[in-house]
């Protein structure tokens, strides 16, 4: 074959690599962006009674509410009080990616047990909200942003505030800590990501071993800068958790597959101002350490909120 003739059959072969890429890149970027909503029915008893955590004995009360993030987009909440209705604590309970402000339920015993009023509500593109995309805490960041000052503006500036997340939830409260907010108290972080581009190339390795060599995580970023003005790369807690001065207690379980528990423990190392703790569970997979070790969990949270330094 003439070097002539094997240009064309190169130039060929490198568009119709190029077309892959982009084809499959488009594929990942949809999977990401929009994906599969989790039903979540089980009532807050079964919920409970399934990580062995029990409620008061009546029903507990709770308010359904929405509120409006900084874009006007609305979002569905829940606000379940404290026995003791004068309490100044409150804390915000942060779901994961699929999943819905149910989901959070599970954690509302051990607040509410501790005296807390407790707030769940629904990320964008989850739950009963409109339909959207999803940003790993780009603009959930500000969504939770939102919440906060409407409780305050509500319950007052002078209630004590924290935060609890799971995996793409917990991303986003510490990306959410990132702007630089003082009036949340804590935060406990529960198997997030330490940098969503990073996440998104280890499950890439995992579940298309084949197709991990191609740029296919760098290529569905440029897309949705295009299609969305949606930078990815800005979903990466680790990237300003280092100032974080807030109090954060790390959760992980160490048989977690889908994040692995070395981002809580970079996560960890990273934060180098303020107070923090981490705690990773042997045997607990993957949003499961609860379920796994409950009274290890109840222990662990409630010795780090006894521990946690006042805010001013």
């Amino acid at each position: 074959m003439t070097v002539k003739k094997a240009i064309p059959y190169a130039l060929v072969g490198t568009v119709a690599t190029m077309a892959s890429i982009f084809t499959i890149s488009k594929h990942l970027q949809k999977k990401l962006l929009y994906p599969i909503k989790a039903e979540l029915l089980p009532l807050p008893t079964e919920l409970a009674q399934k990580v062995g955590l029990t409620f008061d004995s009546r029903t507990p009360n709770y308010e359904l509410f929405t509120f409006q993030g900084d874009d006007g987009y609305e979002l569905e909440a829940c606000y379940l009080p404290a026995n003791d209705i004068s309490s100044k604590k409150f804390v915000i309970l942060v779901h994961g990616i699929t999943q819905n402000l149910k989901a959070s339920l599970k954690f509302y015993p051990l607040f509410h047990q501790l005296g807390y009023h407790v707030i769940t509500y629904s990320h964008r593109n989850h739950g009963q909200n409109e339909a959207s995309y999803t940003s790993f805490g780009v603009r959930e960041k500000y969504d939770l942003q939102a919440l906060v000052d409407s409780l305050l503006t509500r319950f007052g500036p002078d209630i004590y505030l924290g935060l609890h997340g799971v995996s793409m939830g917990a991303a986003t409260v510490l990306q959410y800590l990132g702007l630089n907010h003082h009036k949340i108290a804590f935060a406990i972080s529960d198997c997030a990501y330490s940098d969503a581009l990073q996440e998104f190339q280890y499950r890439l390795e995992v579940e298309f071993p084949y197709f991990s060599w191609l740029p296919l995580v760098q290529t569905s970023r440029l897309l949705t800068k295009i299609t969305h003005q949606l930078d990815l790369k800005a979903a990466s807690p680790i990237a300003t958790i280092s100032h974080v001065s807030t109090p954060i207690l790390f959760i992980h379980g160490l048989s977690d597959t889908y994040i692995l528990p070395v981002m809580s423990q970079a996560l960890f190392t990273a934060k180098t101002t303020g107070f923090k703790q981490i705690w990773l569970v042997p045997g607990a997979h993957h949003d499961n350490c609860l379920e796994t070790d409950t009274r290890g969990y109840e222990q662990t949270v409630t010795s780090f909120l006894a521990d946690t330094p006042a805010y001013e």
